[in-house]
């Protein structure tokens, strides 16, 4: 059985061309970071607007340059703070938008399912984020649970490509928030120790 690393692993080793193209060119990862902001914002107005198709495009496009900036940053010897700080930051907004996107188009849509689904999902994905966050404040290691960023990212676009929102959605919705509670467990129990 494949297991979410070594997916995370065979992305990075074919992304590994590109950062190197894009480190010679003297392309930034920060500048990667903003231009992946810029698109899941894009990603959202599209899909409110119910034009699926180029939310889709948008999104994937989102979910490239996030997983791109990193490896950018390593390869090319461009790891810093700063570039670690605004990555984290953004990537909040960028999880943010395509799910407001689909909860608008629920609302519009009037379909209950892909309202909640998408504002449950929005909750669990910042739950997720903030729980590791502030356990690292505490000085403490959280990064255990189901769904990291990626896997988070590939649930949604098999949603958006299988035509099944709604199921995918649901799954998301239910995995993100029990992801935050794992990491609330996590911590909890080295908080006792």
């Amino acid at each position: 059985m494949i297991s979410s690393t070594d997916i995370k692993l065979k992305i990075q080793e074919l992304l590994k061309p590109f950062a190197e193209l894009a480190g010679s060119i003297g392309v930034s990862p920060n500048v990667i970071t903003i231009l992946g902001f810029l698109f899941s914002i894009f990603s959202g107005i599209a899909i409110a607007l119910s034009n699926l198709t180029l939310g889709v495009i948008f999104f994937t496009i989102s979910g490239l340059c996030d997983m791109l900036d990193g490896i950018v940053a390593r390869v090319n010897g461009k790891t810093t703070n700063f570039g670690s700080f605004l990555d984290s930051f953004l990537d909040r907004y960028a999880d943010f938008f395509p799910l407001a996107g689909i909860a608008t188009l629920g609302f519009y849509l009037q379909d209950f399912n892909l309202f909640i689904f998408s504002l449950l999902s929005i909750v669990g994905s910042f739950a997720t984020s903030y729980a590791r966050a502030k356990a690292e404040s505490l000085g403490l290691e959280c990064k255990v649970g189901l769904l990291e960023r990626p896997e988070r990212f590939f649930i949604l676009l098999a949603g958006f490509l299988t035509g099944f929102l709604v199921e995918f959605l649901s799954i998301l919705a239910i995995l993100s928030n029990f992801t935050a509670f794992q990491r609330l467990i996590c911590a909890m129990e080295k908080l006792r120790k």
